[in-house]
Formats: C-alpha cells, sequence, structure tokens
C-alpha cells in the first residue's frame, strides 16, 4: 500500500512510527554514552559553582567527592592563595588545615570540615572575584 500525501495516516502507523523513532533515538543516545565515556577516562576536577549546586558535606577521609574535593582544592590554592594545598582530590591533613585557616579568615566555626555555612563563604568570596567557574585544568591522579 502506497501512502500519499492526499491519504489519512492511520493513528496506529503515526504510533508505530513514533515507537521505532523513540526506539531509535534511545538506541542512538545510549551507545554514544558508552562511547563517549570508556572506562579509562580521566577525572577532572569541578568548578565551585558545580559543586555549589550540591553542596557536598566534605571532610578528612571523604570518599566519592574527588571532583568537589578538587574545586575547592583549587579554590583554598589558587584563589584564596593557600599554595601548599595539591589538588589531588583527597581530603587529607593539609586541605583539612587550610580549610580551618580559610573559615578563621572568614569568622566562621572553625572545624576544618565543608559544610553548607562554608559554601556559602566560598560562594560569597569566589563571586566578588569573579572566579567562580574556574576548573582545575589537569586531570586528577
Amino acid at each position: 500500500m502506497k501512502i500519499s500525501s492526499a491519504q489519512p495516516v492511520s493513528r496506529r502507523y503515526r504510533f508505530r512510527r513514533l515507537v521505532a523513532a523513540s526506539v531509535i533515538g534511545l538506541a542512538s543516545v545510549a551507545g554514544g554514552a558508552v562511547v563517549g565515556a570508556p572506562a579509562h577516562a580521566a577525572t577532572y576536577a569541578s568548578s565551585v559553582n558545580e559543586c555549589l549546586v550540591f553542596r557536598p558535606y566534605l571532610h578528612r577521609g571523604v570518599t566519592n567527592q574527588s571532583q568537589c574535593v578538587a574545586a575547592l582544592q583549587s579554590f583554598l590554592r589558587f584563589q584564596y592563595g593557600n599554595g601548599d594545598v595539591a589538588v589531588d582530590g583527597r581530603f587529607g591533613p593539609n586541605t583539612e588545615t587550610a580549610v580551618k585557616k580559610y573559615q578563621g579568615s572568614v569568622k566562621i566555626d572553625v572545624d576544618g570540615k565543608v559544610g553548607s555555612d562554608t559554601w556559602r563563604h566560598i560562594a560569597i568570596s569566589c563571586s566578588q572575584r569573579g572566579d567562580c567557574d574556574y576548573k582545575y585544568p589537569h586531570p586528577l591522579p
């Protein structure tokens, strides 16, 4: 059966075309995601802005937050001026000491943990300087 523009297309035919197009679209997106993110892809630091969306609670020994820890470390090292913090995505003793120095400088509770109050002050500090979107340009070790 040949369908021309003059003949009306049935609902059933349109529904089948919609389902087929959706399946093809999902398959191409899923295939692109698999190809686009190989298992050996390097991890890079997030920006402070990206971490301000969720404001994760960061403290010494925290796991699964390396991108936001690295964003915090790059803020402390480059924007705040505490050069002895390595940007490695691991919240260790040097990062804790740098957080305490920062907390003391902005006159908030000095506990070495990055909670909502510390994130709020980081947002204020980096927005005043206009560098909340800075990302450490090298992959994390």
